[in-house]
This record gives structure tokens, C-alpha cells and sequence, in this order.
């Protein structure tokens, strides 16, 4: 329920912007609970004492920062929606499109981050995330031996996202997600060639076996070593800034 004395009328030029933050601060507290109902329309306009253009135009803003759903029809309205990893994942990606990301960025960002998922991968896998990662692997190694390149690529990134879900942390999850996201895209750019997917998959087969045997240690040094050659490999092919779909 929507906690009214911190949404009190409002008197500004910015009245939109000032709306979504007291909306979007209370749906962060945890005050809105997700699918939970926004009063309606009239409700919240005496509430804030703004017009329905100024009003719609703020919930607008949040549906588009996936904080709430519009539904039309009998029983519509504005609901609480839960803020899934691809919407938090879209929102990094519209902040970094005119960053001039370079390759050396994304190589950096990868060597810190993806040896530790993969030394807390080996810590924390169940057995349902082991036989994930084999399937992907074996997925990726198919499409390459049917020379299924743009397959290829899909699942190379997809075995680097199922290695940061066995890591347990939701934060270099979301992390994670977004720099694959970038590198799928480098990927489709740059073309490597099946010697560079050979690569990586007899790296992820070394992977998957660090983290079968609960290897910390050993997954970390893999990790690394994979990074830092996909990385020189990389370079090797462009030395542009990374462009993304």
C-alpha cells in the first residue's frame, strides 16, 4: 500500500521526475510489493495535485524503468512489476552505448570479475548447475562442428552465465549478464574463427572439470588464463570502440 504521507502534493516545475522518485523509492523500501495495484488514476492525482497528463507522463517513466506495468481493460491499471535481470541488464547497456567501450575495457572488467565467479562457482555449484554447464558446453560443441558460428558464440556466452548463477551472487549475476551481453555482441562484430572456438571450448572443458572436483583454486587459474587469451585474440581482430545492437 502506498504510504500517502510520503506522497504528498507536489509544487514543481519537475513534477513528473518528483513523482517517480517518491514511487520508485517506495517500490525500492519494499512498501509496494510486487503486482501489488497503484490507487488509480483520480486517487493519485489529488494525492500529488497534478493533472492526469503530468501523472501519466510519470508512470510512463516507471514502466519504461520496468518499476511498474500498465494494463488496459476492465481491472487494468498500474501495477508493480518485478524487475527482472533482463531490464536491469538493458538499463547498463543504454548507459554504456556512447561510452566508447573498447575491447582493453572489457578484458579488464573480465579479469577481475570471472576468475572469482569461476573459484565461487567451484564452491557453491549444485549438481543441477553442473549438468547445466555440460549441456551448454556440449550445445556449443555441436553447433561448432557443424560450423553453426553465430550457435557457436551463443553458447560460449551462455556457459559464462551459467558459471556466474552457480557463483550465488546476484549482483556480479547482473554484472556478469551485462558483460556477456557486450561480448556476444563483439563476437557478432569481430567473427572469429573456429580456431578461436576451439579454444574456448577446450578452456570451458577444463573449467567444468575444476568445478565437477570443487577445484577453487584451479578454476580461478583457468578462468584467467582464458580471459587474458580471448582478450589478446580480440585485439588482434579490431581496435575500434565496441558498438552494440
Amino acid at each position: 500500500m502506498l504510504n500517502t504521507m510520503e506522497l504528498s502534493s507536489i509544487r514543481s516545475r519537475k513534477a513528473p521526475q518528483e513523482i517517480v522518485y517518491r514511487i520508485r523509492g517506495q517500490i525500492l523500501a519494499g512498501l509496494l510489493e510486487r503486482g501489488s495495484k497503484l490507487p488509480s488514476e483520480q486517487e493519485l492525482m489529488h494525492t500529488f495535485n497534478v493533472s492526469r497528463q503530468t501523472l501519466r507522463e510519470a508512470l510512463r517513466v516507471l514502466e519504461v524503468q520496468g518499476l511498474l506495468e500498465i494494463r488496459a481493460g476492465s481491472g487494468g491499471g498500474a501495477f508493480v512489476a518485478e524487475v527482472d535481470l533482463e531490464t536491469a541488464q538493458m538499463g547498463l547497456i543504454n548507459f554504456f552505448h556512447d561510452k566508447n567501450l573498447s575491447i582493453q575495457h572489457l578484458t579488464a572488467t573480465r579479469t577481475l570479475l570471472e576468475p572469482y565467479l569461476a573459484e565461487q562457482a567451484a564452491l557453491n555449484r549444485t549438481d543441477e548447475d553442473l549438468e547445466t554447464l555440460e549441456t551448454i558446453h556440449k550445445n556449443c560443441h555441436d553447433a561448432l562442428r557443424d560450423s553453426e558460428l553465430k550457435k557457436v558464440y551463443k553458447y560460449e556466452i551462455r556457459f559464462h552465465t551459467a558459471v556466474a548463477n552457480a557463483a550465488k551472487n546476484p549482483l556480479l549475476i547482473l554484472i556478469e549478464n551485462f558483460t556477456s551481453s557486450v561480448l556476444l555482441d563483439t563476437k557478432h562484430l569481430l567473427k572469429p574463427d573456429v580456431n578461436f572456438s576451439a579454444h574456448v571450448l577446450d578452456a570451458h572443458e577444463k573449467l567444468i572439470e575444476a568445478i565437477r572436483n570443487r577445484q577453487p583454486e584451479e578454476a580461478r587459474e583457468i578462468m584467467l588464463a582464458h580471459v587474458r587469451t580471448v582478450g589478446i585474440f580480440l585485439e588482434q581482430l579490431a581496435d575500434t570502440p565496441l558498438k552494440w545492437r
